[in-house]
């Protein structure tokens, strides 16, 4: 198998990835003119849809607000180094999405907000609402960078498109159907994207195992190279990935999305009912459980395409860059079809980047302009005002994250890192915050703030703190043996595991086997598994929020609004729940 891209883009892939393009600017356009001329541009309008979107589509712009290029680059790439057990991770969702909507969405719902993070100064105070909506903010802002830049930096490199018009046109293309359209545009617009996404996946899923020999060869090969997935149930949260540390680390790294994210919290309100809401949620499920047996198929499938000439050592490239070469290589000789792909990749990020806009420009108005606004004039701004303010703001967003992606070279080693990375350093807090609220009554403002405070400074030290000294890093092995213009040789792959490193004693491939010496060394540092910041970052908040509570004497004497937290007492009684009434806030 030669290792040369010897395919490249010709015009029926840029025509596929044009059109997707132009699709998606025409959604918001007519969502854009269709509102002007039944005259319902508000501010309600452009961030919550007037709170009567279907179901299905809200349910599929979920699913796409954070199906990002991050981890259809990053996933695959992390089962050919490394392994399938990210597929555990399917397993961890499930309590993950029953928590969020049977417990959380209620909550929010019924309180009737466009800015998710009020719900802060409901319970505990202004303070506590504005140290939510920043930290939201810098989540959003630099995910939104990482998915920019993430595909574009892997494509140009691979396919020769540069990265700095795919970051433009991906930039520019979210913030004009965003501001011009609002949440139907995007809610729209996600739910044709992810058909975009999935139709490139399984076709390259699919034409990827046909090269590699069927499936039957895949599987056998995976299972051959440690492939599969290990359902290693070692407890210890310092190792990277084991049954443990997906299953728990990883649903509640997945509940700070569906959790505490103002961009998925603002789609819970965009539908008529509270049935609608937990629907649209949990059809979820079964589409990431869907969409991440597809990435690790696509990995198994890479390995063995790959098996004897890994294009990583031969070609230098870097994890993320893998998957647009494999595409380049099985689908190059079909025009239009690598085109499909990175309509795929590029429909996955502008997904993501048009949600955190729209949901991001929502947090502005109501804690930046309408505050402002308020101080400045002394009255409440007009139906137009907002609504032009709103417009104002998503273009504000937009520019912001364009140009922070240009800067994106500091954000991180590897797309799929940066991602669980920022949730759970950042995204762990704000989601141990809200839940404080919402299941420990007891918990003032001052147990939140401190509990938010300290789970931030430890969950942002263990997330830095690699990234200053970085970990050894654990991959199997990989061979270039098969590689025509190399010598048949099997690479020494550095084996990390549990902070040891060694080179396997004997490795097996199709009957060819090397005998490697023995070499280990042992780490004096422990790095918490990525996977485990949010974990970590929950158990600080709540143990500190308890402890702050107690001691300044909980809530004595002072009146918390009951619709803002659990009411354990409905376990045991059969009194109705507190129906709430909209109130209009400003």
């Amino acid at each position: 198998m030669t290792m040369a891209v010897t395919s490249t883009f010709q015009w029926q892939d840029y025509l596929v990835f044009g059109v997707m393009l132009l699709v998606s600017s025409v959604i918001g356009l007519y969502f854009g003119i269709k509102s002007k001329k039944r005259h319902t541009v508000s501010a309600e309008e452009m961030l919550t849809g007037s709170r009567n979107l279907p179901v299905l589509p809200v349910a599929m712009s979920l699913g796409a607000s954070f199906t990002s290029a991050t981890t259809i680059l990053g996933i695959p790439a992390e089962v050919y180094l490394r392994g399938g057990e990210q597929w555990i991770w399917t397993l961890g969702l499930i309590p993950c999405f029953l928590i969020a909507s049977f417990f959380i969405v209620p909550i929010f719902y019924k309180l009737h907000l466009t800015n998710a993070y009020e719900y802060l100064e409901l319970r505990f105070n202004y303070f506590i609402r504005g140290l939510g909506s920043f930290l939201f903010a810098v989540i959003i802002l630099v995910y939104m960078a990482a998915v920019l830049y993430a595909p574009a930096i892997a494509l140009s490199q691979v396919t020769g498109l540069s990265r700095e018009i795919s970051i433009l046109a991906m930039g520019a293309i979210c913030t004009f159907y965003t501001s011009i359209g609002g949440i139907r545009a995007v809610v729209w617009t996600d739910a044709f994207q992810l058909v975009i996404v999935w139709a490139g996946l399984l076709t390259v899923m699919f034409k990827g195992a046909e090269d590699a020999g069927g499936w039957t060869r895949v599987w056998q090969i995976s299972k051959e190279g440690s492939r599969l997935p290990k359902f290693d149930m070692n407890p210890d949260p310092f190792v990277r990935h084991t049954f443990w540390t997906l299953f728990i680390g990883g649903g509640f790294n997945m509940l700070t999305v569906y959790g505490a994210n103002q961009a998925n919290l603002q789609r819970y309100a965009s539908v008529r009912t509270l049935w609608g809401a937990r629907t649209a949620l949990l059809l979820n499920l079964p589409m990431w459980i869907f969409y991440l047996t597809i990435l690790c198929l696509m990995g198994l499938v890479m390995y063995v395409y790959y098996l004897t000439c890994d294009p990583l050592k031969t070609q230098k490239l870097k994890p993320d860059q893998l998957v647009p070469l494999f595409v380049l290589q099985t689908m190059g000789k079909f025009p239009g079809l690598p085109g499909l792909f990175l309509a795929a990749i590029f429909s996955a990020s502008i997904s993501t980047v048009s949600s955190g806009i729209n949901s991001l420009a929502a947090v502005s108005l109501e804690d930046i302009f309408k505050p402002c606004f308020r101080c400045i004039f002394q009255t409440k701004p007009s139906a137009r005002m907002t609504s032009l303010a709103t417009i104002i703001m998503a273009i504000i967003v937009g520019c912001v994250t364009i140009a922070l992606t240009y800067g994106a070279d500091y954000i991180g080693n590897t797309a799929i890192q940066i991602s669980f990375g920022i949730f759970g350093m950042v995204g762990g807090p704000l989601l141990g915050l809200i839940m404080s609220g919402i299941f420990f009554p007891f918990i003032n403002s001052w147990g939140a703030a401190f509990g938010l405070l300290a789970s931030l400074v430890v969950s942002l030290y263990v997330g830095i703190d690699p990234v200053i000294n970085p970990a050894p890093k654990f991959s199997l092995p990989l061979r270039t043996d098969g590689c025509p213009l190399i010598n048949a040789t099997v690479w020494n792959v550095t084996n990390v595991y549990n902070n040891t490193t060694t080179i396997a004693n004997q490795v097996v491939y199709n009957s060819t086997t090397t005998i490697a010496n023995q070499v280990s060394f042992q780490s004096d540092r422990l790095y918490l598994s990525y996977i485990h910041y949010a974990t970590l970052a929950l158990i600080v908040s709540f143990t500190v929020g308890i402890i702050v509570s107690l001691i300044t004497c909980c809530n004595k004497g002072k009146t918390i609004d009951e619709r803002t937290y659990y009411h354990y007492s409905w376990l045991c009684s059969n009194k109705k729940i507190y129906k709430l009434k909209h109130e209009q806030r400003f």
